[in-house]
């Protein structure tokens, strides 16, 4: 028996992976942060531990998806104690890319410290490692995209983005088997290693209208997230993964996605024509 807890349901990640695992019969149910009519969903908050402990009852393998907040390392520690509380088997943690305690970036450090958190649980787990998200193009960046101009502060380096489909497929495919996993660190990247034009020029062809990048600094980008109202942990952490981006560190591609799922990850390209609906 094998029963599978998703929180971060409604996300980018969550629902496509929610989509997945209904799909394939598993048996699952989802956390959220408060009640919805009409859903069965256990309501818990990554906040509050006895609320987690008892939605983690009777779980045996837990996919945790942790918000991007400033106190999102401590979330990871009430995870962890909720979960050796209630006895789970096996969590399988969505991280980041170049994960580590000791990186010489925020954002991945942060990373690393969370799955640190998890790996000393003693609980079998599985880390996934997505470098960016292709959807972001069709998310926080679509309204850039809509006005022809995409901004960044990456100095066009090479990005080997991830489509949010093939996390969730993936995901799923290691909760409905976690023993043939447990241990395992696994990072996701698509095939292929594109610049912020290279990816402006595909949505131009796909889009049949220009789409332009440019290019600004680092300082003007931390500055415009500052304007924006951001949290400075936050506003930290996203600099870091532009400075990270503009170092070059960013553009290494993995086959682990085209090992887990047995077919290549999806192209930047295919992202764009499925979902022009949200950049026309």
């Amino acid at each position: 028996m094998n029963k599978i807890l998703v929180t971060g349901a409604s996300g980018n990640i969550g629902a496509p992976l929610v989509e997945a695992l209904r799909a394939s019969g598993a048996d699952f149910e989802v956390m959220r942060s408060k009640a919805v009519v009409g859903s069965a969903a256990h309501v818990a908050s990554f906040s509050d531990v006895p609320s987690l402990q008892k939605a983690f009852a009777g779980i045996d393998t837990l996919f945790v998806l942790l918000p991007l907040v400033p106190n999102k390392l401590q979330f990871a520690r009430n995870v962890a104690q909720a979960a050796k509380a209630a006895r789970v088997k096996h969590i399988v943690r969505t991280s980041g890319a170049g994960a580590d305690p000791q990186a010489a970036f925020a954002l991945p450090q942060l990373q690393g410290s969370i799955d640190q958190v998890f790996g000393d649980t003693g609980i079998a787990t599985t880390f996934l490692r997505p470098a960016g998200f292709m959807q972001n193009y069709s998310g926080y960046m679509a309204g850039m995209v809509r006005a022809g101009t995409v901004y960044g502060a990456t100095a066009d380096a090479p990005q080997s983005l991830i489509d949010v489909r093939d996390i969730a497929a993936v995901a799923a495919t290691v909760l409905t088997n976690p023993q043939a996993h447990a241990g395992k660190a696994y990072t996701l990247t698509g095939s292929e290693a594109l610049t912020d034009s290279q990816r402006t020029q595909i949505l131009s062809d796909v889009l049949g209208r220009t789409v332009n990048f440019v290019e600004v600094s680092q300082e003007a980008g931390t500055a415009s997230m500052v304007q924006m109202g951001m949290p400075p942990s936050i506003v930290e952490w996203l600099s870091s993964l532009n400075a990270l981006i503009a170092a070059g560190y960013a553009g290494a591609v993995s086959l682990d996605v085209q090992d887990l799922l047995g077919r290549p990850a999806i192209g930047f390209r295919q992202f764009a024509h499925d979902f022009q609906g949200a950049l026309l």
